[in-house]
């Protein structure tokens, strides 16, 4: 076992189970969605280092801190298409699953190249980043169904209808199901 991949497996984990937690809390405070988000992306990029980690040493005795993609070392890249690209180099998956993943890991990419988009509310030049938000209708009245097919989220117990950020929910709800084929990567030996 490569322990030091390992260690980003964990962590990564944790941060996967805070994401799940903040995600089921969503309906009851639709302000976690930047929270959610960021546990959810920083889950992937830390499951993402490990495999490259894991895949790379398997090859070359290298120590962890020495291994880079491009000219950058990979505790200094952040981003998760960078890292998914140089992770598909060293792994062979199927069509499929690499399918999957790119339309997600692009996606997220493309919203949050620095890692920084959920986490601050400006960007290093001090241009404001826009926030998101999630709404859902309290009113308790049916949707007007002139409006269009509403999106309705449902627990246990009540359902509620998306009134802002309806795709947002569903981008993240997609990279959970997604992030199972690392998971399940990453329980390789």
């Amino acid at each position: 076992m490569n322990k030091t991949a390992q260690k980003y497996f964990d962590m990564a984990y944790e941060y996967h189970v805070a994401a799940l937690s903040l995600y089921y809390s969503l309906f009851n405070a639709s302000y976690l969605y930047n929270p959610t988000a960021f546990n959810l992306r920083h889950s992937v990029e830390l499951l993402l280092k490990g495999l490259i980690i894991r895949e790379t040493q398997k090859h070359k005795k290298i120590a962890a801190k020495d291994i880079k993609i491009g000219k950058y070392k990979l505790n200094q890249s952040h981003s998760l298409l960078v890292l998914w690209n140089h992770f598909k180099d060293l792994y062979p998956m199927n069509e499929g699953n690499i399918a999957k993943l790119d339309k997600s890991i692009q996606k997220l990419n493309k919203k949050d190249f620095g890692s920084d988009r959920y986490r601050y509310p400006y960007k290093k030049n001090g241009q404001p980043i826009p926030v998101e938000p999630i709404a859902f209708d309290i009113s308790d009245k049916s949707p007007d169904l002139e409006e269009g097919i509403p999106y309705i989220i449902q627990t246990s117990s009540d359902a509620k209808v998306v009134t802002s950020g309806a795709v947002l929910l569903l981008d993240l709800k997609t990279l959970f199901e997604e992030m199972e084929i690392l998971f399940d990567i990453s329980e390789e030996t």
